[in-house]
């Protein structure tokens, strides 16, 4: 695809077995009202006819990329690089969007250059597109807007609460932060918004502009045991987010009742930070915890600083807190 001028939007689509919804998914796209945009659809290895549908539309926008086998490579990350928009959007190849979000989107964009993402309130759809309640979707996207430390707690504490297909995101902060992290399955959006957070401010739109589709148990962040099980690995490989570059600089903001002397090490904060998750008592924050504290008691000049602040007793509830994690895992999964 040729443009005279650098695109507005592009659009990131991985695709994969949803022939009875990528139509719709891929109009929704185009139906926006917006010339300058480009949509790639990315094939993950579909096996059935999902990508001979999209091929179906015809519109010099849509640009079909199609993978012979699923997983081989990252669908997300290949449409990232090739997209030349100012503005990157993500859609499932499930879900729709109402007219006109781009516009309302891009309208709060540009007229707030603190904002790093954007996101919309989120409508949960069924299989026959209609509103469906009592799902395990039923609250899961918020709407309310919070400061970027209060997002990054929030984060820290409770886990993502933001919907991928509603996001929006700066081109320019997306190149800053990098890519989906590729060993994640079910919370690479989430690792983004981590690292998007740290680097400046979030809006949520309040008009329902999304349609997040939930098909039972085949959604792939639907609380399958299998999913859970990754999902609490995967948070605590999220949470390692904060114990380097803008967000470490950060934590006295994020946690302010976290007291540390003043002046305090490195060491001394990190630390603190481990105890205050040891403190949240989940699976997820015990995993972190416990790779915080290995790495730093490793350490030989390091373990001597906090046995000073702490005596061995830092060192006992470590061992502790390591013995516990197995019975918090099982409750978890259950």
């Amino acid at each position: 695809m040729i443009f005279l001028r650098r695109p507005l939007f592009s659009v990131v689509m991985p695709s994969y077995n949803h022939a009875a919804f990528v139509k719709q998914s891929v109009n929704s796209v185009l139906n926006q009202g917006i010339k300058e945009l480009e949509l790639i659809v990315v094939d993950d290895g579909s096996s059935d006819g999902t990508p001979d549908l999209v091929a179906e539309i015809k519109d010099p926008r849509l640009t079909l990329i199609r993978l012979p086998e699923n997983r081989k490579v990252h669908p997300r990350n290949l449409a990232l690089g090739l997209a030349k928009g100012k503005y990157i959007a993500f859609q499932n190849s499930d879900d729709e969007w109402e007219q006109g979000k781009l516009i309302e989107q891009l309208q709060l964009l540009e007229n707030n250059k603190a904002l790093t993402a954007c996101f919309t309130a989120v409508k949960i759809i069924g299989a026959d597109g209609n509103l469906l309640e009592g799902s395990w979707a039923d609250g899961l996207f918020t709407t309310v807007n919070k400061s970027s430390a209060e997002w990054l707690r929030r984060f820290f504490d409770q886990g993502n609460c933001l919907c991928l297909a509603s996001a929006v995101i700066r081109s320019q902060s997306l190149k800053s932060i990098g890519n989906f992290r590729e060993s994640l399955v079910q919370l690479a959006d989430f690792d983004m918004w981590v690292r998007l957070a740290a680097l400046g401010e979030f809006m949520i739109l309040p008009q329902v502009l999304t349609k997040r589709r939930i098909l039972g148990g085949d959604n792939a962040s639907s609380p399958k045991p299998e999913n859970v099980r990754r999902s609490l690995f995967e948070c605590a490989k999220v949470l390692e987010r904060y114990q380097d570059g803008l967000l470490l600089k950060r934590l006295p903001e994020i946690f302010p009742e976290i007291t540390l002397p003043k002046g305090a090490s490195l060491a001394n904060s990190l630390a603190a930070l481990g105890q205050y998750a040891w403190s949240l008592n989940t699976v997820q924050h015990y995993l972190f915890a416990d790779q915080l504290f290995e790495k730093l008691f490793d350490k030989e000049e390091i373990r001597r600083e906090l046995a000073d602040l702490y005596g061995a007793s830092l060192f006992k509830k470590f061992i502790k807190k390591r013995g516990e994690l197995e019975i918090l895992i099982k409750q978890s999964t259950q």
